[in-house]
């Protein structure tokens, strides 16, 4: 407690307004103190409801010394054998070593089993029944002298059977279009040939020694 200090003016007056004012001022430092005192607990209170509110979404993790192994990706399998059915393929050529001497107008005709050296496949032949047989055409390399005669368009469009003989159709395809050389075919029987027509006024079916068509090839 304070005691109230010793008033020595002369005028009671004067003597109260100076205690008045005293007292006002200890009112204002103990305000003063309390408020301090209430900020600090409340700015702690703050402090650790907030680390609390952190912590409680806080998930434990479970302790292992076990190393965590991950399983090896699936290689793929190796792929099964190729098998073709009959008819126009894409990846059957002649190959560059072969003759390419014309067995019908400006066009070189080579057949036999897929797997002759003659022949070029960009993946290997293909396994097919017995009984099959490839037969590829090239242009290029022939020399032609017939009006229309565009060596690296010459495309087989159709193989088609009549009678005894295979039918091969060909034709020069436009700029843009796939050019197929090649074909697996059932080998004819008997006195079956290789017959070469042409589509769309192409030169290919005509004999190679001239004349008209269409083309037979003996087979031996």
């Amino acid at each position: 407690m304070f005691e109230p200090a010793t008033c020595y003016s002369a005028r009671p007056a004067a003597c109260l307004r100076e205690s008045v004012l005293r007292c006002a001022a200890i009112a204002v430092l103990l305000a003063l103190g309390s408020g301090c005192r209430a900020h600090a607990q409340a700015s702690a209170q703050v402090n650790t409801g907030t680390d609390d509110d952190d912590r409680k979404y806080e998930v434990a993790q479970p302790a292992s010394s076990a190393p965590v192994s991950v399983a090896p990706a699936p290689q793929p399998s190796p792929p099964a054998d190729r098998t073709y059915y009959l008819g126009v393929v894409s990846d059957l050529s002649l190959a560059r070593a072969s003759t390419r001497a014309p067995a019908c107008r400006c066009l070189a005709v080579a057949y036999g089993p897929p797997a002759d050296p003659k022949f070029a496949w960009q993946m290997g032949p293909p396994r097919v029944e017995p009984g099959t047989m490839a037969v590829a055409i090239a242009a290029d390399g022939v020399a032609c002298s017939a009006p229309g005669y565009a060596p690296l368009r010459a495309s087989i469009s159709a193989v088609e059977r009549a009678g005894d003989d295979i039918v091969v159709v060909v034709e020069n395809v436009k700029e843009g279009r796939p050019a197929m050389h090649g074909a697996l075919v059932v080998a004819p029987s008997g006195k079956g040939a290789l017959v070469v027509r042409a589509r769309l006024g192409a030169p290919y079916g005509a004999p190679a020694g001239g004349g008209q068509g269409p083309c037979r090839v003996s087979l031996e």
